[in-house]
Parts: C-alpha cells; sequence; structure tokens
C-alpha cells in the first residue's frame, strides 16, 4: 500500500447521521484531516438551540472520553469548562428513610481525574470546535431505503448514498435507523423507567436539599424505587425518578392520564414514593421540582451476550447508543460512545492517507476490525451496567447495592457514612 500522492488525491467522504457526543466526537476526529476527508453530518435539530431536553452531568475517563477529546485537540477547551474540583466526586448512597449509608470522597491527588461537564456544555463545545458548513441542520434520516438512499423527515426528500459516500456512520441514539438498515434485532426495554425533573435555584429556594446533594451524585433507594438528586453545572439539580415497570409506555401513559397536567404528575409521582414509606425530606425533591421539566423516560438495552452484535455491511457501520445502548447505570453510556469515536476514526484516517486505487477493501476491513473490537468492549460495560440495574432495583436496596460497592472497592470495610 502506499501513501497519497497528488496524481492520486481523494478525499474519503464521510457521512455522520446523528449530531450527539458520540457524532459530533467523531466529526470533530475527521475534521482535523481535511485534505484527506470530508466529513458532513446529518442532524435532526432544527438549529443548534432548538433542543429542550439536553440531559444532566457527565464524568469524562482518562482511557474513553478524556482520550477522544485529546485526540481531536479539545483539552484545553474542555478543562476551561470542565468541573475538576475534589467536591465534584462525592458520591453518596441513603435509605428511604433518607439515612445516609454511604459516602465517598475522594480528596486524593487523582481525584480529578474524571471531570464533570454538563451534556449541553459538552455538546456545545463539540459544535463550536467544527468547522462551518460540515452540519446540515434539519436532516432528520426517517427511512433507508434497500439500496442506501436516505429518505429526509415528511419531506420525503431523499439522498444517495451509493458512489457518494465512502461510509456512513449511524449516530442518532437507540432507535438508529442506520442500525435498522444493519439488522433487525432491537433494543429492549430494561424493566425500568420513570422520570426527569429539575430543581431550579436550590441554593437560595432550598438550602436543606441543596446541602444533602452537595456537589455529586446523591442516590437514595428502597422498595424497588429510587430517587437520585445530581448537581448541575448551572446550580440546579436534576432529579431522577426511577423504579421498576412493566412496559415501556408505562411513564408516559401516567402524563397521559393526567391529560397533560404536570402538576397533577407531580402529584401522583410523589403519592408513589408517600405509598412506599419514603420520608417526607425526600418527597419534599418530588414536591419542589418545576412541573415543567418533567420528562418521561423509559430505558432500554440490549440483551447480552451478544444482543448488540450485527453482521457487518459494507459502507455502514454505527457507534455510540446505535450500536450498544444501556442504562445509565454504571455511567459509562458517553465515555463508551466517544471510544467508540476514537477507535474508528484512528482507523478511517490510516486508510484516509492511502492511495485511492483499493482503498475501499482496505477501508472495508478497518471498520470490520473496528466493529470486531467494539463488540467485546461494550460487552464488558454493558454487563457492568445490567449488574449495576440489577442490585439497585430489588426490596432490599440499598442494601444490595452496598454489597456490590463493597465489592469494587476490594472487600475491606466500607468508609462510614
Amino acid at each position: 500500500m502506499s501513501v497519497l500522492s497528488n496524481s492520486s488525491m481523494a478525499p474519503l467522504n464521510i457521512a455522520i447521521i446523528g449530531g450527539g457526543p458520540s457524532g459530533l466526537t467523531l466529526a470533530n476526529l475527521l475534521a482535523n484531516s481535511p485534505e484527506t476527508i470530508n466529513v458532513t453530518v446529518f442532524e435532526r435539530d432544527a438549529s443548534p438551540t432548538s433542543r429542550i431536553t439536553k440531559g444532566g452531568t457527565l464524568d469524562l475517563h482518562a482511557d474513553t472520553g478524556l482520550a477522544a477529546l485529546d485526540a481531536a485537540g479539545l483539552r484545553a477547551a474542555f478543562n476551561a469548562r470542565a468541573r475538576a474540583d475534589f467536591s465534584s466526586s462525592v458520591f453518596s448512597i441513603a435509605d428511604r428513610h433518607g439515612k445516609l449509608v454511604f459516602k465517598h470522597s475522594d480528596d486524593s491527588e487523582t481525584s480529578n481525574s474524571r471531570p464533570e461537564i454538563d451534556r449541553e456544555d459538552l455538546r456545545e463545545l463539540l459544535l463550536n470546535a467544527l468547522p462551518e458548513g460540515i452540519i446540515r441542520w434539519g436532516a432528520h434520516v426517517s427511512s433507508i431505503t434497500s439500496d442506501g438512499t436516505l429518505v429526509f423527515g415528511t419531506s420525503g426528500k431523499q439522498e444517495p448514498t451509493l458512489g457518494k459516500y465512502d461510509l456512513v456512520v449511524g449516530a442518532e441514539g437507540a432507535w438508529s435507523k442506520v442500525r435498522g438498515h444493519l439488522t433487525d434485532t432491537r433494543p429492549v426495554f430494561s424493566g425500568i423507567g420513570g422520570y426527569e425533573l429539575h430543581i431550579l435555584n436550590p441554593d437560595s429556594k432550598y438550602p436543606e436539599i441543596s446541602k444533602r446533594v452537595g456537589n455529586g451524585l446523591y442516590f437514595t433507594l428502597g422498595s424497588g424505587l429510587a430517587l437520585t438528586g445530581q448537581r448541575l453545572g448551572s446550580g440546579s439539580i436534576m432529579i431522577y425518578s426511577f423504579q421498576r415497570l412493566k412496559g415501556p409506555n408505562d411513564a408516559q401513559d401516567l402524563i397521559d392520564r393526567c391529560g397533560g397536567d404536570l402538576v397533577r404528575v407531580q402529584g401522583e409521582l410523589k403519592k408513589r414514593y408517600e405509598d412506599a414509606g419514603w420520608s417526607a425530606e425526600l418527597l419534599e425533591w418530588i414536591a419542589v421540582a418545576d412541573p415543567k421539566t418533567i420528562r418521561a423516560w423509559p430505558l432500554y438495552e440490549y440483551v447480552l451476550p451478544d444482543g448488540h452484535v450485527f453482521t457487518h455491511k459494507p459502507g455502514w457501520t454505527v457507534i455510540g447508543d446505535a450500536a450498544h445502548v444501556m442504562t445509565p447505570f454504571a455511567g459509562e453510556g458517553v465515555n463508551a460512545a466517544m471510544r467508540d469515536a476514537l477507535e474508528l476514526a484512528k482507523r478511517v484516517k490510516e486508510v484516509a492517507e492511502l492511495d485511492r486505487e483499493g482503498r475501499a477493501e482496505v477501508l472495508d476491513r478497518a471498520v470490520k476490525e473496528y466493529e470486531e473490537e467494539m463488540f467485546g468492549r461494550s460487552r464488558e460495560v454493558m454487563s457492568e451496567t445490567m449488574r449495576n440495574k440489577n442490585v439497585m432495583y430489588t426490596d432490599n436496596a440499598p442494601e444490595s447495592f452496598l454489597e456490590m460497592v463493597k465489592e469494587l472497592m476490594g472487600g475491606g470495610p466500607l468508609p462510614d457514612a
């Protein structure tokens, strides 16, 4: 194989479907090789500011999310936005009565090895770093025909991919149309679902709640229910209310039964916890949240060990949730997605340096190699996530969760709460 010469220079054309963390990370990694790679991102949002729900806080890990940012030359920009102070690493567990049973605050020199950033800020960082014109806004891929033609939204506008793009990468989440082009296997409902809510201005309005949650992550577990508080960079607190549900539509069904009256939904949700014997101080978390922020959230996953595996198809692949959606109970989803982008970009950039003659076959082998590596790597993360889910939503939680934490910490005594 020879390197690219002036006479044979023809950049690889890469299409990325979806402008979430994985898609934007991949775009940044590839866009810094403009002479050898052309990148187009198709994003369903009408503009960078049109999305209402933007998610909570993420902690990025050295060998995954941070490594991807390093490779993209974005670490300095990330550091300017990230929270790496020692207090951000506080992790607490309490029971349904509000009794604190575990608290971990890493004040060691390595405690900032997993700096935090709000999902909204990470997306803005990745967007701002991209050259103008790479993203096609309002380009919702609603289906893909058997010959690989992209069909957009309700307009039915089409864009063939054959002969135009050397590789189409699906990065549009769990219900990826690109994944549907590769396999009929879809995610399954995890059995867990619930709601997302926000407590606004907690420091001034609800100082006791603010003090309890602190600057980290505060889990409360019991009777098959969970209520988690997470501090955001804005100072507000995101509340996650999850429980075991019979079906994926149960959470939204409550909203529908209440006629969309979110104040009524809030009251019904509070009553669930009250009936299960939760303390008044924890019920207040639900009561004082802004009802306008309530969002139903069913959680999906792939059945292990091989539910996420698909047969390779030349010219197509997936990354992030499109490849291996999982529940958020190990904090690894975005990190795994950014690692996907890093591993795929590394291989694509190597191929882009080759002469165009015979390059398609080399690219195909490189993508297949990425997929095989991704299958094994994500299987490990998905297994960890599923284990966490299973111990968090038992009748004897948080004791079951504490046993797992003890095992992870080497089997010794847990720090005093």
